[in-house]
């Protein structure tokens, strides 16, 4: 008993004590704290949200001058720049604000407060899906874009060489369309291809048109058109004649002084019914040349005569030439009268030699083949020939205009190689050899 005495006055004691200390601690609130007391807590006890044992309340930051108590979004992350009048500024602390936005105030950082997706980083497009932006058609099976383009109108008078459409593809790494073909500018000659046209028959492309073949082409090689003697027009008892042509040729083919016919009336080495020949260089590299020939000989001595007319240019012409030799009798009254047989050589309308000569001459005729572009097997004639016409008149007297052939009642043969080597008034039938025809001709 006496034990339980003296627990019970030390418990006593030092609840006395403990109340004292607890006495002198307290300083009412209409008193002046003299600097004496000990008051260290600035919570506050009208806050219900105060923890002053609870340091890392996350919506009191006694750090932060705006701390803004009310808000109980504020300072969610204490080192962000906060705006206390924007109740929506940093709701999510890691999100990089947006500098065009008003209410954000981190302009290094872009918000996600917005809901629509952040332009700086969009979702990628699939390759389809640039295709179709494009305006193409996306080919899963090939992982290509393309788009189908129509030709370009193909000329008259011609038929597609392969498709009359072409695909165009489109490279979405680059963001750019490849180009398609050059299309429905060419001539097809080979594999068909997009675009590509061909001529109908008789007809041939210049300047990406299909025109009428006009000219027969004469390779230089073993180009050459014969016509059996038989069949050929001839000369002999004609008191005048002409034949003309329009001839094409390239001055760095041109033969040295030597004759490439045009055409030729015999196929020997010599004394041809008659002759002219395309351009030649002239001798000794004087000017450029062209030869006109007949064969007959003097009724009053019955010597053969090789007469024989070679017309000089200093200038070649280049294009077109037309080229004739004009045979012609002239009556002169001079000295009781007599007969001038004339072979004359134009020039592109310009009289360029005359042979003459007196006396009655008798035609020679000869039983060879009439060639055109050649003189038997050799001397070959390199370029176009638009044209060739025998006339049973001098067509030609003086210098004159010249025109594009055509037959007319003087007309005894003529030749236009409209896609073959027929004459079209006597229907004499040639053989052409490695003959080409072109479009290309005199207008």
């Amino acid at each position: 008993m006496k034990l339980f005495k003296v627990f019970a006055l030390v418990c006593l004691f030092f609840f006395l004590i403990g109340c004292e200390e607890g006495a002198t601690r307290f300083v009412p609130v209409n008193e002046t704290d003299d600097g004496s007391s000990e008051i260290t807590d600035d919570s506050d006890a009208t806050d219900p949200t105060d923890d002053p044992t609870n340091p890392t309340n996350p919506t009191d930051d006694p750090t932060n001058p705006t701390d803004d108590p009310t808000n109980p979004t504020d300072d969610v992350d204490p080192t962000n720049d906060v705006d206390p009048t924007n109740p929506t500024d940093d709701v999510d602390p890691t999100d990089d604000e947006d500098p065009t936005d008003p209410t954000d105030d981190d302009p290094t950082v872009d918000t996600d407060v917005n809901p629509t997706p952040d332009e700086d980083d969009p979702t990628p497009l699939t390759d389809a899906e640039k295709c179709a932006n494009a305006g193409g058609t996306w080919s899963s099976w090939g992982q290509k874009c393309y788009r189908t383009e129509t030709c370009d109108p193909k000329p008259v008078n011609s038929v597609w060489n392969g498709d009359s459409s072409y695909k165009e593809y489109y490279d979405v790494n680059v963001g750019q369309w490849e180009p398609g073909p050059a299309y429905a500018t060419q001539y097809g000659d080979g594999e068909p291809q997009p675009c590509q046209y061909v001529c109908k028959e008789n007809y041939g492309p210049i300047n990406n048109q299909c025109k009428p073949f006009c000219s027969a082409k004469f390779n230089g090689t073993d180009s050459m058109i014969t016509i059996a003697s038989e069949d050929a027009p001839s000369i002999v008892g004609l008191d005048s004649w002409t034949i003309e042509a329009w001839i094409k040729q390239s001055a760095d083919e041109l033969p040295d002084y030597q004759i490439y016919p045009v055409l030729r009336k015999g196929t020997s080495t010599s004394n041809p019914e008659y002759l002219l020949s395309g351009y030649y260089n002239g001798s000794q590299g004087n000017g450029y040349g062209l030869t006109a020939s007949t064969y007959y000989s003097y009724q009053q001595y019955g010597n053969p005569k090789n007469n024989q007319v070679n017309a000089t240019l200093n200038t070649f012409p280049e294009g077109w030439s037309h080229v004739a030799m004009v045979y012609n009798q002239e009556t002169n009254q001079y000295g009781g009268g007599w007969t001038t047989y004339k072979l004359t050589v134009f020039i592109n309308g310009n009289l360029a030699k005359t042979g003459n000569y007196s006396g009655a001459p008798t035609f020679v005729p000869n039983n060879e083949p009439l060639v055109f572009g050649a003189r038997n097997s050799d001397r070959y004639f390199t370029g176009l020939i638009d044209s060739i016409k025998i006339s049973n008149t001098a067509k030609y007297t003086e210098d004159f205009t010249p025109n594009a052939l055509s037959a007319d009642d003087d007309t005894i043969a003529f030749w236009d190689f409209s896609g073959n080597a027929n004459d079209s008034v006597s229907d004499i039938i040639g053989t052409p050899t490695s003959i080409e025809y072109s479009a290309d001709c005199k207008e």
